[in-house]
């Protein structure tokens, strides 16, 4: 009874002229904290068990108020293939370019609805995302990128897969199924069991393996290989709550309890409402075409890229007049996604002597314009000194010049040293201390190569940038390429890599607290071993299915481990 209330409460809040509801609501005063709808997080499980409320209970009501939300995601939300969330208020408009991972469990509910059409798009766009990432990230862009890279070894997307099989028989999501078995092996399987993947791009571990990898992933995958005939009970008579937990169906046949229809729907008419309570014949819509599915993956087939060969667009030069009072050409850099930053103190170079008027201005950009269909594939940062021994990795932008670190397969290692100035856009102060070493500068004030030119005269055997942006980080800001800066950078031959501004800050804060910090600089993760004895530590997850005794791991092993948690999250 207090579920159907809460139930109640929620559909009474819905935003009455798009039907839509928020994502996060106050508890205590039923407002609306968050106020952008869609299907995944914050949301997914409400829809779902509208749904699944009417199955198991055969109460209308819930069936009703479903099919109302629903005509308003497909209308608002959907944007074949894509879902994504737009204000509740103003639901033409979407409130962000990114998709979170949770919205996999969608085209499983659309195959209950029977609206299998929609759900194969869907599914099949997040499969060709996996085939680019080998798993879902925890949030992608609209041109499939990754936006958050954790992995947290969700079963949304298998528990789809296994609905689509259901529905269609189509033996193609069998071999989807065996790409999330086979992937979950290669990646995910450590020691003890599975791990969460910190970042898709770089195949890290995380320290975690959550309850519903066990309690649903391991099931759908399970049904979704198994014949009928396999089964102790007949699967068709229960249906799957959100965690995947079965309830029979039968619970259909007793009585609801009394209570008003507070759906105020709008009236619909007879016909409408015999449609809305029944489920589509693919016969009647593909007729004479037993692979139906196939003909609707098709469209999507090279939707990620993968597959498909690149052709380069061409490159075309911008000329941008800046005006006197400086307004227009602000607002066109804008619209190119440029920011401008005033700098108080100008300092004319030659000696020439400024004008004002217009000028012919030559933009370099030192970061590149990648691909659509090319992926940015990040290095890592290792620190490997007591403490850390391994166990803190960060991941870190790639360099178009420099030192190709993805033919180093040992990497590049040494101890860090701030240089000074910290930018490296002067001349080196501390050429003493960076020699042999691996340099830590600060972007900002001249381009990339100038300072690793700068920094390689001093005598530094690698450079990682930190970004002077206050709060960017690898989770939530893009991935980018440094390049170089228009001339030729064949001279730069150190190590270069980029960390966002909040890895640089793990970096900065372990040098201040140990002062000397030793470092690895990877395409990937290291797995350092135990072959030195209890100095050498492996990368990998803790053994956290191991009592005190039976781990394989020293006291001094679980302090470095307890001690890179906490320079992580710092």
């Amino acid at each position: 009874e207090h579920a159907r209330k809460a139930m109640d409460v929620l559909w009474e809040r819905r935003q009455r002229g798009s039907d839509l509801v928020g994502t996060v609501i106050n508890i205590h005063n039923g407002e609306w904290v968050r106020r952008d709808s869609g299907v995944g997080a914050g949301i997914d499980s409400y829809y779902e068990y509208l749904m699944k409320a009417y199955i198991l209970l055969g109460d209308n009501v819930f069936l009703e108020r479903f099919n109302t939300h629903y005509s308003a995601i497909m209308k608002y939300i959907s944007q074949p293939p894509l879902l994504l969330n737009v204000h509740m208020h103003n639901p033409t408009v979407s409130v962000r370019s990114w998709m979170d991972s949770l919205l996999a469990f969608f085209p499983g509910l659309q195959v209950l609805r029977g609206d299998l059409k929609p759900a194969i798009e869907t599914h099949e766009m997040l499969y060709q995302v996996t085939k680019q990432h080998k798993f879902l990230p925890e949030a992608f862009t609209t041109e499939f990128r990754v936006h958050w890279g954790q992995h947290l070894l969700r079963p949304e997307f298998a528990e789809s897969t296994y609905y689509l099989y259901k529905a269609t028989g189509d033996p193609y999501y069998l071999r989807v199924g065996q790409s999330i078995v086979e992937k979950l092996n290669a990646y995910a399987r450590v020691p003890c069991g599975f791990a969460a993947v910190q970042d898709v791009r770089t195949g890290a571990h995380e320290d975690r393996m959550d309850s519903f990898f066990l309690a649903e992933m391991f099931k759908y995958l399970y049904l979704l290989f198994s014949e009928k005939s396999q089964l102790p009970i007949d699967i068709d008579d229960y249906i799957f709550t959100t965690e995947a937990h079965l309830l029979p169906v039968s619970l259909s046949t007793t009585q609801p309890p009394c209570q008003g229809n507070i759906t105020d729907a709008a009236f619909v008419s007879q016909e409408e409402d015999l449609f809305t309570h029944s489920c589509p014949s693919m016969e009647t819509l593909f007729p004479n075409n037993p692979s139906f599915a196939k003909t609707i993956r098709d469209s999507y087939k090279y939707l990620t890229g993968v597959g498909r060969a690149f052709r380069p667009l061409p490159v075309r030069e911008i000329e941008l007049p800046l005006h006197d009072n400086g307004m227009e050409p602000v607002e066109f850099l804008k619209s190119m996604g440029i920011s401008l930053t005033p700098l108080n103190e100008v300092t004319g170079i030659g000696g020439q002597k400024e004008h004002k008027g217009v000028y012919r201005v030559k933009l370099v950009a030192e970061v590149s314009q990648t691909p659509e269909e090319e992926e940015v594939v990040p290095h890592v940062v290792q620190l490997i000194s007591p403490p850390f021994l391994g166990r803190t990795v960060l991941t870190a932008g790639p360099a178009k010049f420099g030192m190709d670190l993805s033919k180093q397969e040992h990497g590049v290692k040494g101890s860090i040293v701030k240089a000074s100035p910290y930018t490296a856009c002067g001349p080196i102060d501390n050429a003493a201390e960076l020699k042999g070493c691996i340099a830590l500068a600060l972007r900002g004030d001249c381009m990339f190569a100038a300072k690793a030119r700068r920094l390689q005269e001093a005598g530094a055997i690698g450079v990682i940038f930190i970004d002077h942006r206050e709060g960017s980080n690898s989770e939530e800001t893009p991935l980018f390429q440094m390049v170089g800066d228009g001339d030729s950078t064949e001279d730069i031959t150190l190590a270069l890599v980029f960390l966002f501004s909040r890895e640089g800050a793990v970096l900065t804060a372990a040098l201040e607290e140990h002062h000397n910090v030793d470092v690895l600089l990877l395409p990937k993760e290291k797995q350092l071993g135990h072959a030195r004895g209890a100095d050498a530590l492996s990368t990998g997850p803790r053994c956290c299915c191991c009592s005190p005794r039976s781990c394989s791991m020293s006291p001094l092993s679980v302090l470095a481990s307890q001690l890179a948690v906490n320079a992580l999250a710092i």
